[in-house]
């Protein structure tokens, strides 16, 4: 997951100071920390330095900052590995398939009949 900023399209990076666009607390600067799964949707971490309280913690909608969270798609990031399997998957199919045609062979006319071509194959005559 990551924070995008709606009107540039720029990734909020952990520790960027982000600054609150709406709302009764419009221009208050947040240091933003991490994206938080919540019930709702997404909200996000931000801490603020206070002079009495130490730093300040709070979860807030995206949209108060003018952001979005914008979900990753690992699979897709990882395409090597997934053709990689793709081409092992299809080629255990093929393997499977003529595998089927020649016991479908041996079953249908017998070894005595297709004994030369069976025999390329690996299969014995009785």
């Amino acid at each position: 997951m990551r924070l995008m900023h709606s009107e540039t399209g720029l990734v909020v990076k952990q520790r960027d100071v982000i600054h609150i666009v709406s709302g009764p607390s419009a221009g208050q600067a947040w240091r933003f920390q991490a994206v938080v799964p919540h019930s709702d949707g997404h909200k996000i971490h931000c801490t603020r330095s206070n002079p009495k309280m130490g730093r300040v913690h709070g979860q807030f909608p995206p949209h108060l900052f003018g952001c979005r969270v914008v979900l990753d798609l690992s699979w897709y990031r990882d395409r090597a590995r997934l053709l990689h399997w793709l081409s092992v998957f299809l080629k255990q199919v093929f393997l499977l398939v003529v595998g089927g045609v020649i016991a479908w062979l041996v079953a249908e006319y017998g070894n005595a009949q297709w004994g030369g071509v069976l025999a390329v194959f690996g299969a014995q005559a009785e």
